[in-house]
C-alpha cells in the first residue's frame, strides 16, 4: 500500500467566487478596491482548507514481481478480493462476515509471498485460478439471498455457505503457512551460506554439539564465538 494525497478545488472556487463578488459589489478601478478582492479571495481560500482539506488516501501500488505473469494474475487476483470485500460489506450476518474478512486478509499475504517469490507461481497457479474465483461465486450467491436470510428463509443454504466459508479459511490458511515454510527454507538456506563465510573469515567459531533447542533453530548459535 501507498499514500496519495487527493487534493480539492474548492478553496480556488471559494477564492475565485470572493473575488468576483467583491468586483460585483464594489466593482474594480482603484487600487483600494484590488486590495478588498485579494483579501476577500485569501480569506476565502483560508475558509475552503479548512472546511475541505486534502485526503490522504492508501492505495495498492502495481505488482512489482519482475514476472509479467505474476503481476498479471496478482492484479486479477486482487481485483477479486475488492469483489469478495464488496461481498462482504452486503452481508449482515456476523460469524460469516467474520470468516470473509479473514479470507481477504490471508489471501493479500498469499499474494505479497508470490510477489516477493514468483517462483511460486507454480504453486499457486491452482489457487488462483480455481479456489479464489469459486469463493468469489459463491459469496456472490449469499449476497443474492441476503434479503431472504435476513426474512429467516433458507436457513439451511445459509448455513450450508457459512460451512463452506469456515473450510475456505482453513484452506487459505494452510496454503498461507506452507508458502511461510517455504520461505523460512530458504532463508534457512542462505544463513547457512552466511555461516560459512563468516567461519572461513575466522568470524565464527566452528560449531560445537547441538542442543535439542539449537537443533531445532537453523539460526541458534550463527554468530557465537569463542564460546560467547
Amino acid at each position: 500500500m501507498e499514500k496519495r494525497i487527493l487534493r480539492t478545488g474548492a478553496p480556488f472556487v471559494l477564492a475565485g467566487g470572493a473575488v468576483l463578488a467583491v468586483a460585483l459589489i464594489v466593482g474594480l478601478g482603484a487600487w483600494p478596491t484590488y486590495l478588498v478582492a485579494a483579501a476577500a479571495g485569501i480569506a476565502a481560500f483560508a475558509a475552503g482548507r479548512r472546511v475541505f482539506p486534502d485526503r490522504v488516501v492508501e492505495v495498492e501500488r502495481a505488482p512489482q514481481s519482475g514476472n509479467a505473469e505474476v503481476d498479471a494474475l496478482i492484479a486479477e487476483a486482487r481485483a477479486q478480493l475488492e469483489q469478495i470485500h464488496a461481498a462482504n460489506e452486503a452481508i449482515a450476518e456476523a460469524e460469516l462476515s467474520a470468516q470473509i474478512a479473514d479470507i481477504e486478509s490471508t489471501c493479500r499475504l498469499i499474494l505479497a509471498r508470490l510477489e516477493e517469490q514468483p517462483g511460486m507461481l507454480a504453486t499457486l497457479r491452482t489457487f488462483l485460478r480455481y479456489y479464489l474465483p469459486a469463493t468469489l461465486k459463491l459469496l456472490q450467491a449469499r449476497t443474492r439471498l441476503e434479503a431472504e436470510v435476513n426474512a429467516g428463509q433458507n436457513p439451511q443454504i445459509a448455513a450450508r455457505i457459512r460451512e463452506a466459508m469456515a473450510a475456505v479459511q482453513t484452506a487459505f490458511h494452510k496454503q498461507l503457512d506452507a508458502l511461510n515454510e517455504y520461505r523460512f527454507i530458504n532463508l534457512e538456506s542462505e544463513m547457512d551460506v552466511l555461516s560459512d563465510m563468516l567461519r572461513s573469515d575466522g568470524l565464527a567459531a566452528e560449531p560445537d554439539a547441538k542442543t535439542k533447542e539449537e537443533e531445532d533453530d537453523p539460526f541458534a548459535g550463527l554468530f557465537k564465538q569463542g564460546g560467547k
